[in-house]
């Protein structure tokens, strides 16, 4: 799949990348969900998680890794929520893979319980 130009994720500029590899780069989110949600994201222009070699599946979790010391570092979150939208079903607005590492807070919701369940909200309670 070719690089689109207007693509936000295809050019990343060097001042926005705060961590990377040879295929993965990470940068803060520009509409975060809470504060240090950052973005894993391959270099390589592919739609989605199931379009990754194996090599990058794995150097996208080195950075997911590498990106919560980043964020305990600087945030000292209470949890985490990682997750990937696939498809436009499936929220993916931006269609070049990239990976939510999304730190929680407590108290930042009511009730967490569920996490990521909540993405179909009359499935979230079991």
């Amino acid at each position: 799949m070719e690089p689109s130009l207007k693509c936000p994720f295809c050019n990343p500029l060097a001042e926005d990348i705060v961590a990377r590899n040879d295929l993965c780069y990470a940068l803060w989110d520009r509409f975060p969900v809470s504060r240090g949600h950052l973005l894993v994201i391959p270099f390589r222009h592919v739609p989605d998680y199931f379009s990754l070699t194996g090599e990058e599946k794995q150097a996208l979790l080195a950075l997911v890794d590498a990106g919560r010391g980043i964020i305990e570092e600087n945030f000292q979150p209470a949890g985490y929520n990682i997750g990937l939208n696939v498809g436009s079903a499936a929220g993916q607005t931006v269609m070049h893979c990239h990976c939510h590492v999304i730190p929680r807070y407590a108290g930042d919701v009511r009730d967490p319980r569920g996490g990521v369940r909540w993405v179909v909200p009359r499935k979230s309670g079991y």
